[in-house]
């Protein structure tokens, strides 16, 4: 089971939580509330975007439509929509990072 680690920022703490079956980030981020924003929760307003800071390959790749949300979105290649990454299920360590636009 993949545990997943979301660093600290101006919306909370750092935060530590195991995703026993895998499954969607944003399930797993609301199970903890973890500090990461969320608005449309479809792909379309890009708040939810986090940086991948290791365990990349313990995440599905992108969809159809957080590729296209990341390509209006996103200035990093290790960014993801939370609303749309899937945790895939299995052993490791994903290490993640809120992306404010916030100066």
């Amino acid at each position: 089971m993949p545990t997943l680690c979301f660093e600290e920022n101006e919306l909370g703490p750092a935060i530590a939580t195991e995703v026993a079956k895998g499954g969607r980030l944003l399930d797993a981020c609301d199970d903890v509330d973890a500090p990461v924003d969320f608005s449309c929760r479809a792909a379309s307003c890009g708040i939810c975007r986090v940086e991948v800071l290791a365990g990349g390959d313990l995440l599905a790749p992108p969809t159809e439509d957080e590729r296209e949300g990341l390509a209006i979105f996103a200035t990093s290649p290790a960014q993801r929509l939370a609303c749309q990454t899937i945790v895939l299920p299995g052993p490791g360590l994903i290490r993640l990072r809120w992306v404010s636009d916030s100066p």
